[in-house]
């Protein structure tokens, strides 16, 4: 029964890192927002550590171009669907090294690791 008891406190308390560790983290990628740029500079998208999209933003005369060149021709959509998705991997890009830069300055990479590891039912 002792034994019983001793396993069922060690469950817990590795429950109870594992959640603090995991509210670490969460923190840490809510702290972190990134912009990233289209190659033409025209298209800007905001996103956080978490990967959510919080703003885009697009040159008027980015539009007004696409609009003005190629409405005629059916591809109206290329160029501005174009510069998003360049926008959208720059900042992916940045964010996913801004987050492994702050989680290896706080330590939290090893928490992740942790995580990880006892997730996958591995001993360290």
């Amino acid at each position: 029964m002792l034994n019983n008891l001793k396993k069922t406190a060690g469950l817990v308390s590795s429950a109870n890192k594992a959640k603090a560790q995991q509210e670490k983290l969460q923190k840490l990628l809510m702290s972190i927002r990134v912009t990233g740029a289209s190659k033409n500079k025209k298209v800007s998208v905001t996103i956080t550590g978490e990967q959510k999209i919080v703003e885009i933003l697009i040159d008027p005369a980015l539009i007004a171009f696409v609009y003005e060149n190629f409405t005629s021709q059916s591809k109206e959509d290329t160029m501005l669907a174009k510069s998003i998705i360049e926008a959208v991997d720059d900042a992916i890009g940045k964010v996913q090294g801004e987050v492994v830069k702050k989680m290896t300055a706080t330590g939290s990479i090893d928490d992740l690791m942790s995580m990880l590891q006892a997730a996958s039912g591995s001993e360290s």
